[in-house]
């Protein structure tokens, strides 16, 4: 038998994004092998009716665990997506499934992320944290980005952020040197 702590270090967190929602990837997974979460903000994207109430008994029946990140970890994700140039292309979905991975990795011997998006892979490999694209064949490296506004210089510091909020310009973004 099982003490309490042992049972909480489980083999495998999988980390839902809301394109593996939409998937009904949570059906597709042995649960005595793993735990999986997601974040309230992706459980919100779904929202087409017979998605969203698969999701929801998913989540009645505990197949899914709703579990947002802790400030710190979030903030933590925050700066590495404006230190590698994702920031602006990442969304704050995208900013909280990362952040949520890096939480559960404290808990878990191993956290994988389940996503096809491209940006929010390239933050994993950059905080080292494993995925598994969906539909796609996923990225094989990282890549550091500079984002800025080509007339005042200004660099992103929310998600999402494409426009200079300073003049008015259009972000630019290319690779690091």
């Amino acid at each position: 038998m099982q003490d309490e702590h042992s049972s909480t270090i489980k083999k495998l967190a999988v980390v839902l994004d809301t394109s593996a929602l939409l998937a009904k990837y949570y059906r597709l997974l042995p649960r005595a092998m793993m735990d999986v979460y997601t974040t309230s903000l992706a459980v919100s994207e779904v929202r087409d009716l017979e998605n969203h109430q698969a999701l929801l008994e998913a989540i009645d029946i505990g197949l899914i665990n709703i579990t947002d990140p802790e400030k710190q970890y979030v903030n933590t994700i925050l700066l590495e997506a404006k230190n590698t140039g994702a920031l602006s292309k990442l969304s704050t979905t995208d900013i909280y499934i990362a952040a949520l991975a890096l939480m559960l990795r404290e808990k878990y011997s191993n956290v994988i992320v389940i996503t096809d998006d491209y940006e929010l892979q390239n933050l994993l490999l950059d905080i080292k944290i494993s995925f598994k694209p969906l539909k796609t064949t996923g990225i094989t490296r990282f890549i550091k980005y500079t984002v800025y506004c080509p007339i005042c210089y200004y660099t992103p510091s929310n998600p999402g952020e494409t426009t200079c909020p300073l003049c008015g310009v259009k972000l630019t973004r290319k690779p690091a040197l």
